[in-house]
């Protein structure tokens, strides 16, 4: 949130038990990891003046989570069935207003070991809403970086491009996300999206999915980056049942007045799918105007 938000200013300036079980699991799990990982206060503005008991830590919390993170990869791509994907992704958002703006998407995948690829391409309107009970966020100018709910409606096409078996989808979608701000400067926020797809070949479904994350931002004297965790889960009305989950980890790096930089690593079980478990590494290019 962190390097979106510097972005902007710079540009202003110049199965159903399942469920319940897996959200419980994922806010015991992501909630204990940050509060250490942030327990300890501030980090320092100027990493030379930092104590060495402070960089020390750090530098064993670093250490731990990516070991933690590559060793539940590797795991996973041990697992039969198991497919590495490669996610390149371009998104631009053009402001309309100050509590409205365009978001366009261009997104792909790519199955490297057949070397197939799949289009997504979308266009959305984001709305960001007045606070109705929080008075005090009503008067700042920017209101998607500080806001308590926003909103999202838009369509995408869906399409193999090569090497694949065909495919083609339309999908009309709507979600809203509050955010909510948590002890430590640690921010949560929870997705909720619903889809209508028109697959090709066929009949028409729904499908509910829900994204819950966790983020917080950094600071080296002006270099802000913010790394997250998230997880999400669907369900599909074709199987009555929720079939598919996600999770991942990344971080978002400004790279300029408009520009923001994200990479992250997903994992994601389908048990309704040919391909029923996939390992993403993800490059996101996002674009504000």
């Amino acid at each position: 949130m962190a390097a979106q938000s510097q972005a902007e200013g710079l540009l202003r300036d110049g199965g159903r038990p399942g469920f319940g079980h897996y959200r419980h699991s994922l806010r015991s799990i992501l909630g204990n990891f940050l509060t250490r990982a942030h327990g300890s206060g501030e980090i320092p503005r100027n990493l030379d003046r930092a104590s060495p008991s402070w960089l020390k830590k750090v530098k064993s919390l670093a250490s731990s989570f990516f070991v933690i993170l590559l060793s539940g990869f590797s795991v996973a791509a041990a697992t039969p069935n198991t497919q590495s994907e490669f996610w390149p992704e371009v998104d631009t958002y053009i402001s309309l207003n100050s509590a409205t703006r365009l978001f366009l998407l261009s997104s792909f995948r790519n199955n490297q070991e057949g070397d197939a690829w799949h289009g997504d391409f979308g266009a959305h309107i984001n709305f960001a809403l007045k606070p109705v009970f929080r008075r005090e966020l009503r008067q700042r100018d920017d209101v998607f970086n500080k806001r308590f709910l926003s909103c999202q409606a838009g369509f995408r096409y869906i399409s193999s491009l090569a090497n694949g078996a065909p495919y083609l989808e339309h999908r009309w979608i709507v979600d809203c996300t509050p955010q909510y701000p948590l002890p430590g400067k640690i921010i949560v926020s929870d997705r909720s999206r619903g889809e209508m797809r028109f697959i090709s070949g066929k009949p028409f479904s729904t499908r509910y999915r829900n994204k819950l994350q966790l983020e917080r931002d950094f600071a080296i004297g002006r270099f802000v980056y913010t790394p997250y965790i998230n997880g999400e889960v669907f369900y599909d009305t074709r199987y009555d049942a929720w079939d598919q989950n996600r999770y991942s980890a990344g971080v978002q790096v400004p790279a300029g007045a408009h520009v923001v930089l994200e990479t992250y690593f997903l994992r994601q079980n389908h048990s309704r799918s040919a391909s029923p478990h996939v390992n993403a590494f993800g490059l996101r290019f996002r674009f504000y105007f």
